[in-house]
């Protein structure tokens, strides 16, 4: 019986494995350096339920040696509702070690796993590698191989790429960890209010239905399409202001209500002519709706919820289908849903402006050639 090579998910993986294969310490570390790192630990000791066990080692087949295991974020394994992990680094390890007999063991049982001496020389050795090694960068694209890179699931995770990409995270992995637990919970908590499945589903369904992106601008962005549509050409700013105001004018609008929505055209429209400027759109471009930062926003939501065991995963891989499905709908090419995504985020932040790590996601996304909006049909 012959089996398939194994195929490293990240660069991570890849430079841990080859580095490994040779004997190669020098590269193990400067690997590790780079990494997110992860301990497993039971939720109910996560939530506080119970008190907080010691951390344990184990002894390592390959040495012999008594060493702790932590994993790389391309080695979790698949999702538990009981067990969860916290994140680390190598230079938080080093300085935290609890006992200088101990190896520290990277992926045990995986290939490419590796079991290297934690003395306290070989730690200050590992401070001094990380001092050296800048963490990744945000607005890095990071695929797993692992993960999916096509069909429905993907499609539905890249439109929440340009989230991924500003934090540097894998954008098609839908899992055990997003941040780390703690942080997972902080994040939905303190970003969107929510703590519950309850509140999770309730936020998901409001996301998908794309009611962040607000009344008015999608009210104004179909009033131009349909103008578009009807002159067969763009209007101009003031031709579209005019005749927004004369509907509301005609819908007895209060004078608040068309002086908010005039305000939200002005806005759409700087923020298209900056998007123009910076070549993010095209020089006749425009969005014909803002929803695709909700729908962005909802696979994010989706992973999040996940991660912080708000959802199962099947709950969590609907609303990510569902993302691409209504993203499909609404748009009619990744060019498109960009500038929706774009326009969204500066809406929702009260500006004309989405913001330069946004800006440079969306750059990325449009010139990698690994990006999946270069290798995703549109449909």
């Amino acid at each position: 019986m012959q089996f398939a090579p194994w195929t490293p998910p990240t660069d991570i993986e890849r430079r841990l494995h080859e580095s490994t294969a040779r004997g190669d310490w020098d590269g193990q570390i400067g690997a590790l350096a780079e990494a997110d790192l992860f301990v497993g630990v039971a939720r109910a000791e996560a939530d506080g339920l119970v008190p907080p066990a010691p951390l344990a080692p184990y002894r390592d087949p390959v040495t012999g040696k008594r060493a702790l295991p932590v994993l790389t974020r391309g080695a979790l394994p698949p999702w538990r509702p009981d067990w969860v992990f916290q994140r680390t680094s190598l230079a938080e390890l080093a300085q935290e070690w609890p006992h200088d007999k101990w190896w520290l063991a990277v992926n045990p049982g995986l290939p490419g796993g590796t079991a290297v001496p934690a003395t306290p020389l070989d730690r200050e050795a590992w401070l001094e590698v990380c001092a050296e090694t800048p963490r990744p960068a945000a607005g890095v694209l990071v695929t797993s191989l692992a993960g999916p890179l096509h069909g429905p699931l993907a499609r539905g995770l890249a439109c929440g790429a340009p989230l991924a990409v500003a934090e540097a995270l894998p954008w098609n992995v839908l899992g055990a960890v997003h941040h780390d637990y703690d942080a997972d919970r902080a994040a939905l908590r303190d970003t969107w209010g929510v703590t519950d499945p309850t509140g999770w589903r309730w936020l998901t369904d409001r996301l998908l239905a794309g009611e962040g992106a607000g009344r008015d601008a999608e009210f104004a962005l179909r009033a131009r399409e349909g103008m578009a549509e009807h002159e067969g050409r763009v209007p101009a700013t003031d031709r579209w202001r005019q005749s927004v105001t004369h509907v509301m004018l005609h819908r007895a609008a209060s004078r608040e209500e068309i002086r908010a929505l005039d305000d939200v055209v002005v806005r759409v429209a700087g923020c298209e002519d900056g998007l123009r400027r910076d070549g993010l759109l095209p020089p006749d471009g425009r969005a014909c709706s803002a929803v695709a930062y909700d729908l962005g926003c909802a696979v994010a939501v989706a992973r999040l919820g996940l991660a912080a065991r708000c959802c199962d995963p099947a709950e969590a891989e609907r609303v990510v289908v569902e993302a691409g499905v209504r993203g499909a709908r609404a748009y009619p090419s990744w060019q498109s849903f960009s500038a929706g995504f774009l326009l969204g985020r500066a809406l929702r932040q009260g500006a004309e402006d989405p913001g330069h790590a946004a800006r440079q996601a969306h750059r990325t996304l449009a010139a990698d050639p690994g990006s999946p909006w270069l290798n995703i049909t549109w449909s």
